[in-house]
């Protein structure tokens, strides 16, 4: 039975293919915000895709899609999700439409939206 993801095909072939097949060359990020924590909040993996625009794999996606514990050593890099925030922050004021809301959640309900409900992201 395949496993139920939060994210679609779309978003991990987009991951895979900008990491190069290899989930080790993204950036671990720790979730350490302080919004109000949603289902599907938690640790990610990040990585620019060739827009420049990121890239985000919840880690429980990652781990069912790959079967496998996902261990943080083995990622590029790791920084915490503030870090993250902070790197993209204009790109995210531009992308998501409340402040008060968590920004990488709301990156990843726009990036997830069935084909032809799509938003254009900057």
């Amino acid at each position: 039975m395949d496993p139920v993801l939060s994210v679609s095909y779309a978003t991990i072939a987009g991951f895979f293919e900008a990491a190069e097949g290899n989930y080790r060359n993204a950036v671990y990020v720790s979730c350490s915000c302080s919004y109000r924590r949603e289902s599907g909040c938690g640790d990610f993996l990040f990585i620019p895709g060739h827009d420049c625009r990121p890239i985000l794999l919840p880690l429980t996606d990652a781990e069912k899609f790959l079967g496998r514990a996902v261990d943080r050593t083995e990622c590029a890099c790791t920084m915490d999700s503030r870090c993250f925030i902070r790197l993209y922050s204009r790109w995210l004021e531009l992308a998501t439409d409340s402040a008060g809301d968590c920004p990488i959640q709301q990156v990843l309900h726009l990036m997830n939206r069935p084909p032809g409900h799509q938003r254009i992201i900057p």
